[in-house]
């Protein structure tokens, strides 16, 4: 990757948060790729597969939901339970690539309220994307590269600032809605990550169609 595998900080007063959902095929990569940037958390989101079971075996803490919560709630209810000064939020899918997450938390050490992670997702159209950098400019006199990206770092305080997270897709655009209402020093990194491929086919469209209406609710409601 673009970075070295050796941080420039205390690896132990970050805590790395993965919010997971049945990632049996990708988990245990990331995990091993977060633990060198710092304490590796999973929010197991009531998983039906072995997600479980293998951030046990990989050495991650794992905070079960006692139901399936969704993304934003789940990381509502585990957050609070990191004990480090910075917490990192990366998806589960990223595997090597997550270690490119030591950027974002050097950026929060450097001064950032709030540090996203600037790349472009594999496959898709970015039409999604677009849309919602144009609805929160208009919203918030702000516009964003990578509004829709999950790969975010801030103090533990900080965040505490902007929960509670909405559900569901709105999770990002709403929380950069509430960052701008704070007047948060918010910094995009562009970062070498690869996450999962959605396609342009039917799978694909349709969840597209859930982010566009999940970001119209997040930026108006």
């Amino acid at each position: 990757m673009g970075i070295s595998s050796l941080p420039k900080y205390d690896r132990r007063e970050v805590a790395v948060l993965i919010p997971a959902y049945n990632e049996e095929k990708l988990i245990k990569k990331t995990i091993q790729a977060a633990q060198n940037i710092g304490c590796v958390y999973v929010a197991d989101d009531s998983s039906t597969d072995k997600t479980k079971e293998i951030a046990l075996q990989t050495g991650a803490v794992v905070i079960s939901a006692p139901y399936n919560m969704g993304k934003g709630d789940v990381l509502n209810y585990a957050l609070p339970q990191t004990k480090e000064k910075i917490v990192l939020l990366i998806d589960a899918d990223l595997e090597e690539s997550c270690l490119e997450g030591q950027k974002l938390v050097e950026a929060v050490l450097e001064g950032a309220d709030l540090s996203i992670g600037l790349f472009r997702s594999q496959g898709g159209f970015g039409l999604v994307r677009r849309l919602a950098s144009l609805l929160l400019f208009f919203k918030t006199g702000h516009y964003f590269q990578a509004p829709l990206s999950g790969q975010r770092a801030a103090y533990k305080e900080t965040w505490e600032k902007l929960q509670p997270f909405s559900s569901g897709f709105a999770l990002e655009v709403a929380m950069l809605k509430k960052a701008c209402f704070h007047r948060l020093n918010i910094v995009e990194i562009p970062v070498l990550m690869s996450d999962r491929n959605y396609g342009r086919g039917l799978y694909g469209i349709k969840h597209r169609l859930k982010q566009l209406i999940a970001v119209l609710k997040g930026v108006y409601l």
